[in-house]
């Protein structure tokens, strides 16, 4: 456990610090950005989806920018260290921010006299969150470039724009029309990509 501790401070020391700037950043800035007063469920929801969901990219998709340098993989492998004990203690320091930063922002609307279930939407945000954030992070994990898991996480959220119906059970803004029900279908893609980015990762050499 020391040493993967060790390796996780040093990740966050090394390459994740600037992301988690710019996520509290991202939070600083907001009242610029979106209004907090009033908000009903569709209104609290559409801030979810179309702000804070950009925190689930800015998180989940930089957790391979270490083994993008060969002779830190090379030296990984070298060493016998299985991928997913090198990557879980990150995917769970990127949970623990992003359920901060969701409950920040469920704060900030409940003090601005919102009306809302805050238990149902917190629920949905995390999972809309994280599956956004999955395929940031598989499409990193199979290129071996954050830039192109960027990428592919912001062209995925445009084609819901004006798409989502292409998108079936995985289209992304349902809770800012009315339709909670879908967060265990993003739940379970989360998944699928997360472990896949692992294990697809782990045989790359």
């Amino acid at each position: 456990m020391e040493k993967y501790g060790k390796l996780t401070a040093s990740f966050v020391k090394r390459q994740y610090y600037p992301h988690l700037l710019i996520v509290f950043l991202f939070v600083a800035v907001s009242g610029g950005f979106v209004s907090f007063k009033g908000l009903e469920s569709m209104q609290a929801a559409k801030v979810m989806e179309m702000y804070v969901a950009f925190a689930g990219i800015l998180l989940f998709t930089p957790l391979f920018m270490p083994e993008q340098d060969k002779e830190i993989w090379d030296l990984e492998r070298s060493k016998g260290t299985p991928m997913w004990k090198v990557c879980l203690p990150r995917i769970l320091l990127a949970f623990f921010i992003c359920f901060l930063v969701i409950g920040l922002f469920i704060g900030f609307m409940e003090r601005g006299g919102g009306n809302f279930d805050a238990v149902i939407l917190f629920r949905g945000a995390c999972c809309e969150i994280f599956f956004l954030g999955s395929i940031g992070f598989f499409a990193s994990a199979i290129t071996n470039q954050a830039v192109i898991g960027y990428m592919v996480a912001v062209i995925y959220f445009a084609m819901n724009l004006g798409g989502g119906k292409y998108m079936g059970k995985f289209a992304l803004f349902k809770m800012m029309k009315g339709d909670y029900g879908t967060w265990i279908f993003w739940l379970l893609g989360a998944a699928a990509l997360f472990t896949a980015g692992v294990v697809i990762r782990e045989k790359i050499r």
